[in-house]
């Protein structure tokens, strides 16, 4: 049972209606390319940091994208689902929360996300819904933030960063911890069952049962290991610790990736510290449910498509740019025997 709220959080704002849709459309494996860039369009900061984060040059599949569908297609479902909730959350929380403290919060939930996702791969797990619960697992701590930044703050100094310290003063200063706000919370955005789970249980010790929830707890603690947590803790964890109640086959490979996951975290940190300013227009989509084949990145092919687009619906985005560029080829090859 969800505890009375403090009468403040009453105030802090919902979370952005584009976020909960894409959500949605994100957990249905039907919905198309075309369906999810008009969604992310819907938002113009979104599109326009969506379409900027494709355009890095880092990316495994570069290649430049004009459009929103072009860079749900460069970056594949997988990555655009990360990376536009991660924009979401960033700027909503941006907008609720008007203190420096903000920033190692972000830091750690951004952290958290990208071990979750890497520490699901290990445990054979898809990876893109264990990122969205950890990027949405500390919600009721910025929502505390939003609803009272000053006392918060002096909360923070107060703690000496162990976490069992922090929901403890949480709880003396305003009668609920950061877990059972983000369960409230949780409840009346309707969000989905599995992610309401991980919100309400992330600080508890991992049982070793090799699920999303696991994969959050693990991944939080992994994220204060590295040095991104909400308060820098006297005593920081080990990973022995952290892994004592995994299956040792886990063990050795989470710890191999550690330097990799922290090098990630820096590096997501960067991009998005990079994109404060909020970009100008409107990127539109470009092109409708019927003309998905403009809507390709110039360079892409099917070799530079991950092989879950090429399944029905997305397989049409790929047969339409496959055709295109036959027509030309052939186009051309007539142009030649004429002369």
């Amino acid at each position: 049972m969800v505890p009375e709220m403090p009468a403040r959080l009453e105030s802090v704002p919902a979370f952005p209606s584009v976020a909960m849709k894409l959500l949605s459309l994100l957990a249905d494996g039907e919905s198309s390319f075309s369906s999810i860039a008009a969604c992310i369009a819907m938002d113009p900061v979104l599109s326009g940091r969506l379409i900027e984060r494709a355009n890095v040059a880092d990316q495994p599949r570069y290649c430049a994208a004009r459009n929103v569908l072009q860079a749900v297609v460069s970056l594949g479902v997988d990555r655009t689902h990360e990376i536009s909730l991660a924009i979401a959350t960033s700027v909503y929380a941006r907008s609720a929360i008007k203190t420096e403290i903000f920033r190692p919060c972000w830091h750690h939930t951004l952290a958290c996300a990208l071990a979750a996702s890497e520490i699901a791969r290990q445990f054979g797990l898809s990876p893109a819904e264990p990122y969205t619960a950890a990027l949405l697992h500390d919600i009721g701590r910025l929502a505390l933030l939003a609803a009272y930044p000053a006392e918060y703050e002096e909360i923070m100094a107060g703690a000496d960063g162990q976490p069992e310290d922090l929901i403890g003063a949480e709880r003396a200063h305003f009668g609920v911890d950061h877990m059972e706000v983000g369960l409230w919370l949780a409840l009346r955005w309707n969000l989905p069952e599995s992610i309401v789970e991980v919100i309400a249980r992330h600080h508890e010790t991992p049982t070793g049962a090799l699920d999303q929830v696991t994969v959050v707890q693990v991944a939080c603690r992994v994220a204060d290991l590295l040095g991104f947590g909400v308060n820098r803790p006297g005593k920081p964890p080990n990973l022995d610790e952290i892994c004592a109640s995994l299956p040792e086959w886990t063990r050795t490979p989470i710890g191999a990736q550690l330097r990799n996951i922290q090098d990630a975290i820096a590096r997501e940190i960067r991009l998005f510290e990079g994109s404060e300013t909020p970009p100008l227009g409107s990127p539109g989509i470009a092109v409708d449910e019927g003309e998905t084949k403009e809507g390709l990145p110039a360079c892409a092919s099917p070799h530079d498509v991950p092989t879950e687009m090429l399944s029905l619906p997305y397989r049409r985005v790929m047969v339409g740019a496959v055709i295109g560029v036959a027509g030309r080829l052939l186009s051309g090859a007539a142009l030649f025997r004429q002369r």
